[in-house]
């Protein structure tokens, strides 16, 4: 049984906040909900009928420390289900109730995300589109794809699901990536690799003139051992490994080509920062970068933007403010400012006497721009900020984004898709700002794709996906 899966809370609460959050595969009933396990005979909580586990020991384990708090909310679902229950719908209808029930959710539990993203990654037949739970209360059969073992059909509609095959290769794929990360935290204690060059470079090396991160790894940064063990693209291992290598080599480099896929989703940030400021031709010893909009995300990957010092070798001070209402703080209600604070470098950089600093602000980002600790950045960043189409668009994001373009200070965005990225430039131009790069796909998204539940049925998300940057009005 894995160990530290099952006793992620205790870990995370001891300070390591990098613990995996709960797969796909568990909430749609492959693993163990406890200690993320595979699932051979599956014993599911009688109450909600939406918890699944390997064993008594983890369901008690897991309705001590979580379930408890879920399971009547679950009830209360499962019984709004019911009442909106149909025979067959559409996606769009399925979607109109799966947005119904999260309003619910966020009424009865509004800061537990982990509540709303089990009803929205729930299993459903993807012909029909009723629930997992509505089918077990008829006694229907929900057949699981034996391949990608993430999409369903019921037995009413057929025994095999109907999904296309490019669907079925990136759900497996992304089951990949969630073993990965549960096995890769079993072994290590974190649950995202990090990997960065090991040694400032003296010479500056283009990102412009990289193809991808197989160019990153290989010419920019100091892998080359991976060239002929990898597709470029990182979607399998070379074929003569595949056919010819032993066992043991095959499965190195197969968890070698997993842990720099994983690790795009950690260096997407500092690369993408890297890539704006050579668009914006920034060239000076000191950089002040402000990240508007950061969650525990972007404080735990910290380590990360490191490379930052490592790619720039004109770069001696760099300094990051992580602005945002989710900043944790001593108190939730106030803003909270922790001042500049010295971070550690690593050896090399540290005898080159090259430093990093980090400050804290919980609060929108107009507000701090009038705290008197305010500095002038050289770069503002809004990571998958969805400043247009979230829930608090209107109310914090849009004096925010006025404020960047009065401003005339160089903002870089990131959208998770397209539709988002289409949505911003819009209101961008709308309001007046001056694009400095339009938008386009990043070539340094995370090529870790996650399923989309909510706006596109298949769909899938990419971390920092697409890329523009504004400075100043027209």
């Amino acid at each position: 049984m894995p160990a530290k899966c099952k006793d992620r809370e205790r870990i995370a609460a001891s300070g390591n906040a990098d613990v995996p959050s709960l797969p796909v595969g568990a909430i749609r009933g492959d693993l163990c909900f406890r200690c993320f396990s595979p699932l051979d005979d599956i014993l599911k909580c009688s109450g909600c009928r939406r918890a699944y586990y390997c064993s008594e020991k983890c369901q008690k384990s897991d309705w001590k420390l979580v379930h408890k708090n879920h399971c009547k909310i679950f009830q209360t679902i499962n019984q709004v289900e019911e009442e909106k229950y149909q025979r067959s719908r559409t996606w769009a209808e399925y979607r109109e109730s799966l947005l119904f029930i999260i309003r619910i959710i966020r009424n009865a539990a509004p800061r537990d995300d982990n509540l709303r993203y089990i009803v929205q990654a729930q299993a459903y037949c993807t012909s029909c589109r009723r629930t997992v739970v509505q089918l077990a209360t008829r006694k229907i059969v929900l057949n699981r794809c034996t391949k990608c073992r993430l999409v369903f059909s019921c037995a009413d509609c057929s025994s095999t699901p109907e999904h296309p095959a490019s669907i079925c290769e990136i759900y497996q794929h992304f089951r990949r990536t969630e073993n990965f990360r549960i096995n890769f935290f079993e072994d290590t204690g974190k649950a995202t690799p990090v990997t960065c060059t090991q040694f400032p470079r003296d010479t500056r090396k283009s990102l412009a003139d990289a193809t991808g991160w197989f160019d990153y790894y290989v010419k920019i940064s100091d892998k080359p051992q991976i060239d002929g063990k990898f597709k470029p693209g990182f979607s399998s291992i070379e074929i003569d490994i595949d056919r010819n290598g032993s066992d043991r080599e095959k499965d190195e480099a197969e968890r070698m080509l997993m842990f720099l896929l994983c690790a795009t989703d950690t260096l997407t940030m500092p690369l993408t920062i890297a890539q704006a400021l050579e668009d914006i031709q920034w060239e000076k010893p000191h950089l002040n970068v402000h990240i508007v909009g950061a969650t525990d995300r972007e404080l735990v990957l910290l380590a990360n933007f490191e490379e930052l010092l490592h790619l720039i070798p004109s770069l001696r001070d760099l300094h990051i403010t992580a602005i945002g209402p989710e900043i944790p703080g001593p108190s939730e209600n106030d803003s909270f400012i922790l001042s500049r604070q010295s971070l550690d470098c690593c050896p090399p950089c540290k005898s080159g006497g090259r430093e990093r600093s980090i400050s804290l602000y919980r609060g929108v980002y107009h507000d701090y721009c009038k705290d008197p600790k305010f500095e002038r950045p050289d770069l503002v960043v809004l990571f998958n900020s969805r400043w247009v189409d979230g829930d608090d668009a209107k109310s914090h994001w849009e004096p925010t984004i006025k404020k960047l373009v009065a401003d005339n200070v160089p903002a870089l965005f990131t959208t998770y898709n397209s539709g988002e990225a289409r949505n911003e430039q819009q209101r961008m131009k709308e309001l007046g700002a001056n694009f400095v790069i339009e938008v386009e796909e990043n070539k340094w998204k995370g090529l870790v794709p996650t399923p989309e539940f909510i706006d596109e049925e298949y769909g899938m998300w990419y971390n920092n996906a697409y890329r523009y940057i504004i400075q100043g009005s027209k």
